[in-house]
């Protein structure tokens, strides 16, 4: 095999995922932070059989436990309505197609890429707990030389592969470039923009939704276990005209994450995203109301949480245009959390040919049925 290394270049979710792969194909890997844009996986499952390949394959790759029922499918998130969680609305009707435009009507864009008409997940496993575990496991790992806090000053694209110059004085050449940044630092390496310019199909930056995550570190758990993600409506502003959701889950009993998109208007000013952390803990104050869920001693869920780190990501999803294959050059390769953690594991999944799990490789519960079974509980 040749000893000429790969360069993966960024830090996010599909990073991670990618380079679990590269390791196992026996590549050297030069990782290149970049901006170090990232978030924790939004949601606690995925859309598709494809994306849950990629999961499953990483799963594995970490453990040898033995799952007796690994693949669940259903709809694994509830939405905060009418001072309970519930089924989302468009799950009223059983016709898959009226399900999907219900969906595309009711769901805010940047929501979309998060949430689906069909999930699915591994049981008891989240998409974050599999990621954390893969960056402990990577980051001494003999096949990859890091590359921190240096900006590629130098890029030269070859008849195969290319070379590469950071600002620290390391250079290198390459077979093959993975981008796994923020698509807004693709501005600042003119040369990756024009090879990568095609894959972006009709992405337009200046559409692009910011995230503002926070994850709470909680003093002691809520009175009842929560497996699933939630979705809950936040106030609206004046003239909007869509619902904006918190979208969160429990990573652990004392630990939540809870993530809510930004319009590229709204983050001009640094008031207008606090006022939305703000919002974000009212919404959270209203749904988890009551000794149902709050220990005794509290009066709101914010009286639980013991600290919190507030992360913001500005561009960080895409609303219009999707990734396009290259056939023109397959030695670079845009593969984001652009598109949302789905679109980001369904690609590493063609990329490595994956097959899509499906009920005939593993044992799952029935469509929605997992969604209600007594073993998955609110």
């Amino acid at each position: 095999m040749s000893t000429t290394p790969v360069i993966v270049f960024g830090e996010g979710s599909a990073a991670v995922f990618l380079i679990q792969k590269l390791v196992q194909k026996g590549e050297q890997i030069i990782w290149a932070a970049g901006s170090g844009a990232r978030l924790l996986p939004v949601m606690p499952s995925v859309n598709s059989e494809l994306a849950l390949a990629t999961l499953l394959d990483a799963q594995k790759g970490l453990t040898d436990e033995v799952y007796a029922n690994p693949i669940e499918m259903g709809i694994f998130h509830r939405v905060f309505r009418n001072k309970a969680f519930k089924l989302p609305s468009w799950k009223r009707t059983s016709d898959v197609v009226a399900q999907k435009q219900a969906f595309a009507e009711l769901v805010w864009d940047p929501e979309q890429a998060y949430l689906g008409v069909q999930e699915h997940r591994i049981a008891g496993v989240s998409p974050a707990d599999i990621e954390t575990r893969l960056r402990e496991l990577l980051k001494n790992h003999p096949q990859i030389t890091p590359v921190s806090a240096a900006p590629i000053v130098e890029l030269e694209i070859l008849e195969k592969g290319g070379k590469i110059q950071f600002a620290n004085g390391f250079i290198t050449e390459f077979k093959q470039f993975y981008f796994c940044d923020s698509l807004n630092e693709l501005k600042a390496i003119p040369k990756l923009l024009t090879v990568l310019k095609h894959q972006m199909g009709n992405v337009k930056s200046s559409k692009m939704m910011s995230a503002l995550q926070v994850v709470f570190t909680h003093r002691e758990p809520l009175n009842q276990a929560i497996e699933t993600g939630l979705v809950i409506p936040l106030n609206r502003d004046a003239g909007d005209a869509f619902d904006r959701d918190a979208l969160g889950y429990f990573l652990e009993p004392l630990k939540s994450v809870w993530t809510v998109f930004l319009r590229p208007e709204e983050i001009e000013e640094n008031h207008e995203i606090m006022k939305k952390l703000r919002k974000m803990k009212q919404a959270l104050n209203r749904a988890f109301d009551g000794p149902d869920f709050l220990p005794a001693g509290t009066k709101e869920f914010t009286d639980t949480v013991q600290s919190e780190q507030v992360h913001f990501e500005e561009a960080f999803i895409a609303v219009e245009g999707s990734f396009k294959e290259s056939k023109a050059n397959r030695d670079f390769v845009l593969l984001t959390d652009a598109f949302g953690l789905t679109a980001a594991l369904e690609q590493i999944a063609v990329q490595f040919e994956l097959e899509a799990v499906g009920y005939g490789q593993a044992e799952a519960l029935p469509h929605d049925q997992a969604a209600v079974a007594p073993s998955v509980s609110l």
